[in-house]
């Protein structure tokens, strides 16, 4: 015999991760070819895709103002008190601050720190 719960909700449920958040300090519009270039190469080496992540505009990082927090954010946006390059953990999510993706594109050391850490995030 069924019992009400099986019968009132035979559907299979889920468990969707939430997708991985890139915070940019301008509007998707604004950011120069070059650098979503930049950013999908990134993105690629995580085996992740432009398409399979959240991108949000923030001019400075603040996470305790998201109402849904993501398991894993990617933040080139200023993020005062924050080291960059490191994984950090915050309210059930891993956030790793990164340079601004203009100074990013210049800068060879920043860009393996980067490598470093998203190792870590995402290994």
């Amino acid at each position: 015999m069924q019992t009400v719960f099986e019968a009132t909700y035979p559907e299979d449920l889920y468990l969707i991760a939430p997708k991985v958040t890139v915070v940019l300090p301008v509007p998707w519009a604004e950011v120069k070819e070059e650098e979503k270039v930049l950013l999908t190469k990134i993105l690629t080496a995580v085996k992740l895709s432009l398409d399979a992540v959240v991108i949000r505009h923030q001019p400075k990082f603040d996470l305790s103002t998201w109402a849904e927090k993501p398991a894993k954010v990617l933040c080139f946006a200023p993020a005062d008190g924050l080291p960059k390059f490191e994984v950090l953990p915050a309210q059930n999510t891993t956030v790793v601050v990164s340079l601004p993706l203009p100074e990013l594109m210049t800068n060879d050391d920043a860009k393996k720190k980067l490598w470093g850490a998203l190792r870590v995030m995402f290994g």
